[in-house]
């Protein structure tokens, strides 16, 4: 990248760096140290800033730095892919030290830092599997603590291969846009709606029993029902979970909600299931 490229990256009153740039950083080291050259006493406090929207001291925010990439690492090697600087910058500060006060970053105020950063699906507006990996294990971990209740949702859209057969990927695109839309209109500020895969969707719902779940599901299976493509509509069909005794870790969770979901693909579609222990 040449260096003109590099300063547009840069925020015109050198009081944050942009996160692509900040990406460039850590796989450049020469342009690390020109970086941290030219911040001087101020390089650390800034890129800290800059991800989390976070003040810390120059010493202080160094140490976390290092700290957030040893934990970068962990994270890509538990995951199995690159979570992005930012998500594990989220997770360490939430979740490791517990300096922020909620991980979902999900506070009004920083609704705008969500949107210019990685955390989102670009299609659906919903979370990315990378930060619902992250969310979910944290709340079973804090229902090991406080035994709060936890019911997990996960949707596939029936027949969504046929949608981009018959009618083109963009028509593919716009439905997969609009039931972004109506999930994040459907949940509560508490809840945590992300794609997990493809046309297949999900949301956490902290401090919920399986059968209010079960309310909120089916409403959001009705609305999408209603929806009109230009010719054709699609239905979808939703599997629900709730961490109990026997079903106490992120994969049972997980593992129990996609057994309901194939058990109401396989028995008709368009519908809702509750699989318990």
């Amino acid at each position: 990248m040449q260096n003109t490229q590099i300063e547009d990256l840069l925020e015109i009153d050198d009081s944050s760096l942009d996160i692509e740039y900040i990406k460039i950083l850590l796989n450049d080291q020469k342009e690390f140290n020109l970086c941290k050259k030219r911040f001087k006493d101020k390089f650390y406090t800034t890129l800290l800033r800059s991800i989390t929207h976070e003040t810390f001291e120059e010493e202080e925010a160094k140490q976390m730095f290092e700290e957030i990439l040893k934990h970068l690492k962990k994270l890509n090697k538990q995951l199995h892919r690159d979570v992005g600087i930012v998500v594990a910058s989220i997770d360490y500060l939430s979740n490791i030290v517990d300096i922020m006060n909620e991980p979902k970053i999900i506070e009004e105020e920083k609704s705008e830092f969500i949107a210019e950063t990685s955390t989102k699906d670009e299609l659906t507006g919903l979370y990315l599997r990378d930060v619902f990996d992250i969310f979910l294990n944290k709340l079973v971990e804090e229902n090991k603590r406080n035994s709060e209740k936890l019911t997990l949702l996960m949707f596939d859209i029936d027949d969504f291969k046929k949608v981009n057969d018959t009618y083109g990927h963009q028509k593919g695109d716009e439905v997969l846009s609009t039931v972004g839309e109506i999930f994040n209109s459907s949940i509560r500020e508490m809840d945590f709606a992300a794609r997990y895969g493809g046309e297949e969707l999900s949301i956490i719902m902290p401090n919920t029993i399986a059968d209010d779940a079960y309310l909120i599901a089916n409403k959001i299976r009705e609305d999408i029902s209603k929806v009109d493509f230009g010719g054709f509509g699609i239905t979808i069909s939703i599997g629900i979970s709730e961490i109990n005794e026997d079903i106490n870790t992120a994969e049972s969770l997980i593992s129990y909600a996609d057994q309901a979901l194939y058990q109401a693909k396989n028995s008709g579609k368009n519908k809702v299931i509750i699989k318990s222990s």
